[in-house]
Protein backbone atom coordinates (compact mmCIF):
# COMPACT_ATOMS: atom_id res chain seq x y z
CA UNK A 1 0.00 0.00 0.00
CA UNK A 2 3.36 2.42 0.82
CA UNK A 3 4.79 3.40 -2.86
CA UNK A 4 7.86 1.00 -3.71
CA UNK A 5 10.71 1.45 -1.77
CA UNK A 6 13.91 1.99 -3.87
CA UNK A 7 15.40 -1.24 -2.92
CA UNK A 8 12.49 -3.17 -4.32
CA UNK A 9 11.90 -1.43 -7.75
CA UNK A 10 13.29 -3.08 -10.83
CA UNK A 11 15.11 -0.13 -11.96
CA UNK A 12 15.39 -1.27 -15.83
CA UNK A 13 11.44 -1.06 -16.07
CA UNK A 14 11.60 2.61 -14.80
CA UNK A 15 14.44 3.19 -17.53
CA UNK A 16 12.78 1.57 -19.91
CA UNK A 17 9.14 3.78 -18.82
CA UNK A 18 10.76 7.10 -18.98
CA UNK A 19 12.36 6.25 -22.44
CA UNK A 20 8.96 5.03 -23.70
CA UNK A 21 7.82 8.92 -22.27
CA UNK A 22 10.83 9.83 -24.54
CA UNK A 23 9.64 8.82 -27.82
CA UNK A 24 6.03 9.27 -27.05
CA UNK A 25 6.64 12.88 -26.80
CA UNK A 26 8.83 12.59 -30.26
CA UNK A 27 5.85 11.19 -31.82
CA UNK A 28 3.40 13.46 -30.18
CA UNK A 29 5.30 16.31 -31.25
CA UNK A 30 3.41 16.56 -34.75
CA UNK A 31 -0.15 16.33 -33.22
CA UNK A 32 0.86 19.34 -30.66
CA UNK A 33 1.63 21.41 -33.60
CA UNK A 34 -0.63 20.66 -37.01
CA UNK A 35 -4.27 20.16 -37.29
CA UNK A 36 -3.79 15.32 -37.45
CA UNK A 37 -6.53 15.03 -35.83
CA UNK A 38 -8.84 16.58 -38.31
CA UNK A 39 -6.73 15.84 -41.37
CA UNK A 40 -8.64 14.11 -44.09
CA UNK A 41 -6.91 15.32 -47.05
CA UNK A 42 -3.86 12.99 -46.78
CA UNK A 43 -5.98 9.66 -47.09
CA UNK A 44 -6.99 10.96 -50.45
CA UNK A 45 -3.67 12.76 -51.55
CA UNK A 46 -1.04 10.74 -49.91
CA UNK A 47 1.85 11.71 -47.31
CA UNK A 48 4.85 13.77 -48.95
CA UNK A 49 8.03 14.59 -47.22
CA UNK A 50 8.15 18.68 -45.68
CA UNK A 51 10.55 20.94 -47.36
CA UNK A 52 14.29 20.92 -46.34
CA UNK A 53 16.63 18.37 -45.82
CA UNK A 54 17.29 18.30 -42.38
CA UNK A 55 13.20 18.31 -41.82
CA UNK A 56 13.31 15.43 -44.39
CA UNK A 57 15.00 13.45 -42.91
CA UNK A 58 13.92 13.44 -39.27
CA UNK A 59 10.92 12.26 -40.69
CA UNK A 60 11.61 9.60 -42.26
CA UNK A 61 13.78 8.63 -38.82
CA UNK A 62 10.71 9.49 -36.76
CA UNK A 63 8.49 6.94 -39.10
CA UNK A 64 11.21 4.71 -39.27
CA UNK A 65 12.14 4.55 -35.19
CA UNK A 66 9.75 6.15 -33.21
CA UNK A 67 6.56 6.47 -34.42
CA UNK A 68 4.49 2.89 -33.30
CA UNK A 69 6.70 1.86 -31.51
CA UNK A 70 6.35 3.82 -28.11
CA UNK A 71 2.87 3.56 -27.36
CA UNK A 72 3.09 -0.15 -27.47
CA UNK A 73 6.35 0.13 -25.08
CA UNK A 74 4.09 1.92 -22.23
CA UNK A 75 1.12 -0.41 -23.23
CA UNK A 76 3.30 -3.18 -22.83
CA UNK A 77 4.44 -1.92 -19.16
CA UNK A 78 0.78 -0.86 -18.02
CA UNK A 79 0.32 -5.04 -18.63
CA UNK A 80 3.43 -5.83 -16.53
CA UNK A 81 2.51 -2.90 -13.99
CA UNK A 82 -0.90 -4.53 -13.36
CA UNK A 83 0.41 -8.64 -12.56
CA UNK A 84 2.93 -6.57 -10.36
CA UNK A 85 0.44 -4.77 -8.58
CA UNK A 86 -2.39 -7.50 -8.34
CA UNK A 87 0.73 -10.45 -6.84
CA UNK A 88 1.70 -8.32 -4.24
CA UNK A 89 -1.55 -7.47 -3.43
CA UNK A 90 -2.50 -11.30 -3.47
CA UNK A 91 0.74 -11.97 -1.60
CA UNK A 92 -1.11 -9.52 1.28
CA UNK A 93 -4.57 -11.29 1.07
CA UNK A 94 -5.69 -7.75 -0.07
CA UNK A 95 -8.36 -7.25 -2.73
CA UNK A 96 -6.85 -7.07 -5.26
CA UNK A 97 -9.17 -7.25 -8.05
CA UNK A 98 -10.79 -4.76 -6.19
CA UNK A 99 -8.07 -2.24 -6.13
CA UNK A 100 -7.24 -2.48 -9.30
CA UNK A 101 -10.60 -1.58 -10.31
CA UNK A 102 -10.38 1.70 -8.39
CA UNK A 103 -7.17 2.16 -9.96
CA UNK A 104 -8.91 2.09 -13.64
CA UNK A 105 -11.64 4.20 -12.52
CA UNK A 106 -9.41 6.98 -11.40
CA UNK A 107 -7.03 6.42 -14.82
CA UNK A 108 -10.54 6.92 -16.33
CA UNK A 109 -11.40 10.31 -15.10
CA UNK A 110 -8.42 11.95 -15.34
CA UNK A 111 -7.71 10.46 -18.88
CA UNK A 112 -11.05 11.73 -19.69
CA UNK A 113 -9.90 15.47 -17.95
CA UNK A 114 -7.10 15.20 -20.05
CA UNK A 115 -8.89 14.56 -23.79
CA UNK A 116 -12.02 17.09 -23.06
CA UNK A 117 -10.10 20.14 -21.24
CA UNK A 118 -6.35 19.79 -22.39
CA UNK A 119 -5.77 17.73 -25.53
CA UNK A 120 -7.29 15.09 -27.81
CA UNK A 121 -4.22 12.54 -28.14
CA UNK A 122 -4.95 10.97 -24.28
CA UNK A 123 -4.35 7.47 -24.29
CA UNK A 124 -5.53 6.76 -20.51
CA UNK A 125 -9.03 6.53 -21.17
CA UNK A 126 -8.11 3.86 -23.30
CA UNK A 127 -5.84 1.95 -21.43
CA UNK A 128 -8.44 1.86 -18.20
CA UNK A 129 -11.32 0.94 -20.37
CA UNK A 130 -9.21 -1.84 -22.06
CA UNK A 131 -7.77 -2.51 -18.81
CA UNK A 132 -11.07 -3.89 -17.18
CA UNK A 133 -10.60 -6.96 -19.22
CA UNK A 134 -6.93 -7.38 -17.95
CA UNK A 135 -8.61 -9.73 -14.44
CA UNK A 136 -9.84 -12.08 -17.07
CA UNK A 137 -6.63 -13.58 -17.99
CA UNK A 138 -4.39 -13.04 -14.17
CA UNK A 139 -5.19 -16.65 -13.70
CA UNK A 140 -4.20 -17.79 -16.55
CA UNK A 141 -1.00 -19.65 -18.08
CA UNK A 142 1.76 -17.91 -20.06
CA UNK A 143 1.13 -20.11 -22.44
CA UNK A 144 -2.67 -19.41 -22.90
CA UNK A 145 -1.71 -15.41 -22.66
CA UNK A 146 0.89 -15.68 -25.44
CA UNK A 147 -1.83 -17.50 -27.66
CA UNK A 148 -4.53 -14.72 -26.92
CA UNK A 149 -1.71 -12.38 -26.93
CA UNK A 150 -0.56 -13.31 -30.90
CA UNK A 151 -4.46 -14.45 -31.77
CA UNK A 152 -5.61 -10.42 -30.89
CA UNK A 153 -2.32 -9.29 -32.26
CA UNK A 154 -2.85 -10.40 -35.76
CA UNK A 155 -6.44 -9.86 -36.06
CA UNK A 156 -6.65 -6.27 -34.67
CA UNK A 157 -3.70 -4.96 -36.92
CA UNK A 158 -5.82 -6.33 -39.73
CA UNK A 159 -9.31 -5.50 -38.35
CA UNK A 160 -7.70 -1.48 -38.15
CA UNK A 161 -6.15 -1.72 -41.50
CA UNK A 162 -9.21 -2.96 -43.59
CA UNK A 163 -11.07 0.17 -41.57
CA UNK A 164 -8.76 2.23 -42.69
CA UNK A 165 -8.47 1.28 -46.31
CA UNK A 166 -12.64 1.37 -46.11
CA UNK A 167 -12.33 5.05 -44.93
CA UNK A 168 -9.78 6.15 -47.58
CA UNK A 169 -12.02 4.33 -50.37
CA UNK A 170 -15.01 5.82 -49.45
CA UNK A 171 -13.61 9.15 -48.60
CA UNK A 172 -11.60 8.82 -52.44
CA UNK A 173 -15.31 7.81 -53.96
CA UNK A 174 -17.36 10.63 -51.78
CA UNK A 175 -14.68 12.77 -53.91
CA UNK A 176 -15.19 11.34 -57.73
CA UNK A 177 -18.98 11.53 -57.28
CA UNK A 178 -18.54 14.89 -56.12
CA UNK A 179 -19.94 14.62 -52.59
CA UNK A 180 -16.83 16.23 -51.27
CA UNK A 181 -13.75 17.74 -52.90
CA UNK A 182 -10.05 18.23 -51.74
CA UNK A 183 -10.49 21.86 -51.35
CA UNK A 184 -13.05 21.67 -49.33
CA UNK A 185 -11.35 19.34 -46.86
CA UNK A 186 -8.15 21.18 -47.52
CA UNK A 187 -10.54 24.76 -46.29
CA UNK A 188 -11.81 22.71 -42.98
CA UNK A 189 -8.13 21.66 -42.13
CA UNK A 190 -7.22 25.21 -42.67
CA UNK A 191 -9.74 26.71 -40.68
CA UNK A 192 -9.18 24.29 -37.53
CA UNK A 193 -5.44 25.65 -37.81
CA UNK A 194 -6.62 28.93 -37.41
CA UNK A 195 -8.57 28.46 -34.22
CA UNK A 196 -5.54 26.08 -32.96
CA UNK A 197 -3.48 29.16 -33.75
CA UNK A 198 -5.02 32.14 -32.26
CA UNK A 199 -7.94 30.94 -30.56
CA UNK A 200 -8.92 31.42 -27.01
CA UNK A 201 -9.56 28.82 -24.56
CA UNK A 202 -13.22 28.43 -24.98
CA UNK A 203 -13.22 28.63 -28.66
CA UNK A 204 -10.35 25.98 -28.87
CA UNK A 205 -11.91 23.74 -26.19
CA UNK A 206 -15.52 24.04 -28.33
CA UNK A 207 -13.62 23.37 -31.63
CA UNK A 208 -11.94 20.26 -30.69
CA UNK A 209 -15.05 18.67 -28.40
CA UNK A 210 -16.99 18.50 -31.74
CA UNK A 211 -14.44 18.09 -34.32
CA UNK A 212 -12.26 15.65 -32.26
CA UNK A 213 -13.20 14.74 -28.77
CA UNK A 214 -16.50 13.45 -30.27
CA UNK A 215 -14.96 11.18 -32.39
CA UNK A 216 -12.24 10.07 -30.20
CA UNK A 217 -15.22 8.93 -27.97
CA UNK A 218 -16.68 6.52 -30.83
CA UNK A 219 -13.62 5.30 -32.11
CA UNK A 220 -12.25 3.99 -28.17
CA UNK A 221 -14.22 0.40 -28.39
CA UNK A 222 -12.04 -0.16 -31.96
CA UNK A 223 -9.05 0.67 -30.59
CA UNK A 224 -9.68 -2.21 -27.55
CA UNK A 225 -8.45 -5.09 -29.77
CA UNK A 226 -4.72 -3.18 -30.59
CA UNK A 227 -4.44 -2.42 -27.33
CA UNK A 228 -5.02 -5.70 -25.14
CA UNK A 229 -2.74 -7.87 -26.63
CA UNK A 230 -0.10 -5.36 -25.98
CA UNK A 231 -1.04 -5.76 -22.35
CA UNK A 232 -0.83 -9.32 -22.19
CA UNK A 233 2.80 -9.04 -23.75
CA UNK A 234 3.44 -7.39 -20.55
CA UNK A 235 1.09 -9.80 -18.04
CA UNK A 236 3.32 -12.60 -20.23
CA UNK A 237 6.30 -10.98 -19.13
CA UNK A 238 5.17 -10.65 -15.35
CA UNK A 239 4.46 -14.14 -15.72
CA UNK A 240 7.32 -16.09 -16.58
CA UNK A 241 9.24 -13.61 -14.52
CA UNK A 242 11.35 -12.31 -17.53
CA UNK A 243 12.62 -8.63 -15.36
CA UNK A 244 12.45 -9.87 -11.96
CA UNK A 245 15.37 -12.67 -12.97
CA UNK A 246 17.12 -11.39 -16.20
CA UNK A 247 19.61 -13.67 -16.00
CA UNK A 248 17.79 -16.27 -15.90
CA UNK A 249 16.35 -15.41 -19.36
CA UNK A 250 18.43 -13.79 -20.89
CA UNK A 251 18.12 -16.59 -23.67
CA UNK A 252 15.19 -15.29 -24.07
CA UNK A 253 16.04 -11.76 -23.78
CA UNK A 254 18.57 -12.29 -26.59
CA UNK A 255 15.84 -14.37 -28.92
CA UNK A 256 13.35 -11.20 -28.67
CA UNK A 257 15.94 -9.37 -29.33
CA UNK A 258 16.91 -10.99 -32.87
CA UNK A 259 12.74 -11.38 -33.24
CA UNK A 260 12.36 -7.77 -33.09
CA UNK A 261 15.14 -6.72 -34.83
CA UNK A 262 15.03 -9.21 -38.13
CA UNK A 263 10.79 -9.18 -37.97
CA UNK A 264 10.47 -5.93 -36.93
CA UNK A 265 12.34 -3.62 -39.04
CA UNK A 266 12.17 -4.66 -41.72
CA UNK A 267 8.27 -4.25 -41.49
CA UNK A 268 8.69 -0.80 -40.08
CA UNK A 269 10.71 0.10 -43.40
CA UNK A 270 8.57 -1.38 -46.04
CA UNK A 271 5.38 0.76 -44.00
CA UNK A 272 7.76 3.96 -44.16
CA UNK A 273 8.18 2.80 -48.03
CA UNK A 274 4.53 2.47 -48.60
CA UNK A 275 3.70 5.30 -46.53
CA UNK A 276 5.97 8.01 -48.91
CA UNK A 277 4.52 5.93 -51.73
CA UNK A 278 7.97 4.43 -53.18
CA UNK A 279 5.41 1.84 -55.07
CA UNK A 280 2.96 4.08 -56.58
CA UNK A 281 -0.17 2.70 -55.17
CA UNK A 282 -3.61 4.52 -55.23
CA UNK A 283 -3.68 7.02 -52.50
CA UNK A 284 -6.72 5.50 -50.51
CA UNK A 285 -4.22 2.57 -49.68
CA UNK A 286 -0.76 4.17 -49.09
CA UNK A 287 -1.34 5.52 -45.24
CA UNK A 288 -3.69 2.64 -44.34
CA UNK A 289 -1.20 -0.15 -45.46
CA UNK A 290 1.78 1.57 -44.10
CA UNK A 291 -0.37 1.98 -40.79
CA UNK A 292 -1.14 -1.62 -40.71
CA UNK A 293 2.19 -2.77 -41.34
CA UNK A 294 3.72 -0.48 -38.27
CA UNK A 295 1.08 -2.07 -36.18
CA UNK A 296 2.46 -4.98 -36.50
CA UNK A 297 6.52 -3.95 -37.07
CA UNK A 298 6.29 -1.29 -34.40
CA UNK A 299 5.66 -3.60 -31.81
CA UNK A 300 8.10 -5.81 -32.72
CA UNK A 301 10.78 -2.99 -33.00
CA UNK A 302 9.26 -2.08 -29.62
CA UNK A 303 10.55 -5.85 -27.82
CA UNK A 304 14.08 -4.81 -30.18
CA UNK A 305 13.95 -1.72 -28.22
CA UNK A 306 13.47 -3.25 -24.72
CA UNK A 307 15.13 -6.09 -25.29
CA UNK A 308 18.12 -3.70 -25.72
CA UNK A 309 17.61 -2.29 -22.93
CA UNK A 310 17.82 -4.74 -20.95
CA UNK A 311 20.85 -6.59 -22.34
CA UNK A 312 23.05 -3.69 -21.71
CA UNK A 313 22.22 -2.35 -18.58
CA UNK A 314 23.55 -5.94 -16.97
CA UNK A 315 26.45 -3.38 -16.74
CA UNK A 316 26.46 -1.02 -13.83
CA UNK A 317 28.36 1.17 -15.15
CA UNK A 318 25.29 1.59 -18.38
CA UNK A 319 23.10 0.91 -15.74
CA UNK A 320 24.38 4.40 -14.04
CA UNK A 321 24.34 6.51 -17.35
CA UNK A 322 20.62 5.48 -17.98
CA UNK A 323 19.36 6.48 -14.58
CA UNK A 324 18.37 9.84 -15.67
CA UNK A 325 15.22 7.94 -17.59
CA UNK A 326 14.55 6.18 -14.19
CA UNK A 327 14.04 9.42 -12.32
CA UNK A 328 11.19 10.47 -15.63
CA UNK A 329 9.97 6.79 -15.70
CA UNK A 330 9.33 6.86 -11.75
CA UNK A 331 6.51 9.91 -12.54
CA UNK A 332 5.34 8.58 -15.54
CA UNK A 333 1.71 9.89 -14.98
CA UNK A 334 2.92 13.75 -14.03
CA UNK A 335 5.24 13.62 -16.86
CA UNK A 336 3.24 12.32 -19.31
CA UNK A 337 0.10 15.00 -18.78
CA UNK A 338 2.91 17.87 -18.22
CA UNK A 339 4.02 16.99 -21.61
CA UNK A 340 0.29 18.13 -22.95
CA UNK A 341 0.46 20.69 -20.58
CA UNK A 342 3.52 22.31 -21.62
CA UNK A 343 2.96 21.68 -25.33
CA UNK A 344 -0.51 23.22 -26.00
CA UNK A 345 0.57 26.36 -24.11
CA UNK A 346 3.48 26.92 -26.50
CA UNK A 347 1.90 25.76 -29.74
CA UNK A 348 -2.29 26.74 -28.54
CA UNK A 349 -3.31 30.38 -29.43
CA UNK A 350 -3.86 30.99 -25.75
CA UNK A 351 -0.45 30.49 -25.21
CA UNK A 352 2.49 31.10 -27.63
CA UNK A 353 0.65 30.53 -30.58
CA UNK A 354 3.15 28.75 -32.43
CA UNK A 355 0.76 26.09 -34.02
CA UNK A 356 1.08 25.13 -37.80
CA UNK A 357 4.51 27.69 -37.58
CA UNK A 358 7.31 24.92 -36.41
CA UNK A 359 9.07 22.39 -38.19
CA UNK A 360 9.74 19.21 -38.05
CA UNK A 361 13.37 19.61 -36.80
CA UNK A 362 11.96 22.61 -34.61
CA UNK A 363 9.62 20.43 -33.31
CA UNK A 364 11.88 17.77 -32.39
CA UNK A 365 14.37 20.38 -30.22
CA UNK A 366 11.29 21.54 -29.02
CA UNK A 367 10.39 18.05 -27.63
CA UNK A 368 13.90 17.54 -26.44
CA UNK A 369 13.89 20.72 -24.37
CA UNK A 370 11.12 19.44 -22.77
CA UNK A 371 12.01 16.22 -21.97
CA UNK A 372 15.51 17.50 -20.19
CA UNK A 373 13.75 19.58 -18.33
CA UNK A 374 11.10 17.07 -16.91
CA UNK A 375 14.67 14.64 -16.21
CA UNK A 376 16.01 17.60 -14.14
CA UNK A 377 12.34 17.76 -12.59
CA UNK A 378 11.81 14.44 -11.87
CA UNK A 379 15.23 13.92 -10.32
CA UNK A 380 14.97 16.77 -7.54
CA UNK A 381 11.58 15.84 -6.62
CA UNK A 382 12.44 12.00 -6.25
CA UNK A 383 15.47 13.48 -3.73
CA UNK A 384 12.84 14.95 -1.71
CA UNK A 385 9.30 12.57 -1.70
CA UNK A 386 9.02 8.88 -3.41
CA UNK A 387 6.64 9.44 -6.15
CA UNK A 388 5.68 12.00 -8.05
CA UNK A 389 2.33 14.44 -7.60
CA UNK A 390 0.08 12.31 -9.82
CA UNK A 391 1.35 9.27 -8.40
CA UNK A 392 0.59 9.84 -5.02
CA UNK A 393 -2.96 11.03 -5.78
CA UNK A 394 -3.53 8.05 -7.62
CA UNK A 395 -2.15 5.69 -4.31
CA UNK A 396 -4.41 7.46 -2.02
CA UNK A 397 -7.52 7.04 -4.15
CA UNK A 398 -6.80 3.36 -5.14
CA UNK A 399 -6.25 2.36 -1.72
CA UNK A 400 -8.97 4.14 0.30
CA UNK A 401 -9.75 3.35 3.61
CA UNK A 402 -7.97 0.18 2.92
CA UNK A 403 -4.92 1.80 4.76
CA UNK A 404 -6.95 2.85 7.79
CA UNK A 405 -8.14 -0.10 8.04
CA UNK A 406 -4.44 -1.70 8.00
CA UNK A 407 -3.47 0.57 10.86
CA UNK A 408 -6.21 -0.32 12.81
CA UNK A 409 -5.73 -4.06 12.35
Amino acid sequence: MSSISMRDRIHTLDMIRGFALFGILIANMIAFKTPVFNSMSSLVEGESLPEGGLNSVLTILTALLVDGKFYPMFSMLFGLGFYIFYTRLMQRNLPATKLFMRRLVFLLFLGIIHLVFIWSGDILHTYAITGFLLPLFIHRSPKVIKIWGIALFLVGSLFFTLLLIGSGWSMEYSIAEGFETIESLKAGELAGASVMATGSYGEILEFRFFNEVLFIFFQVLLLVPTILPLFLIGLYFGKTGMFKDIEGNIKRWKKIFWLGLGIGAPLVGLSAAVQYNVFDWPSYLTSPVAEGLNMIGGPLLMLFYVALIVLVTRKASVEKMLMPFASVGRMALTNYLMQSIIAVIIFNGYGFGLFGQVSKAQGVGIAIVIYAVQVVLSYFILKKFNQGPLEFIWRKWTYGGTEKQSKAA
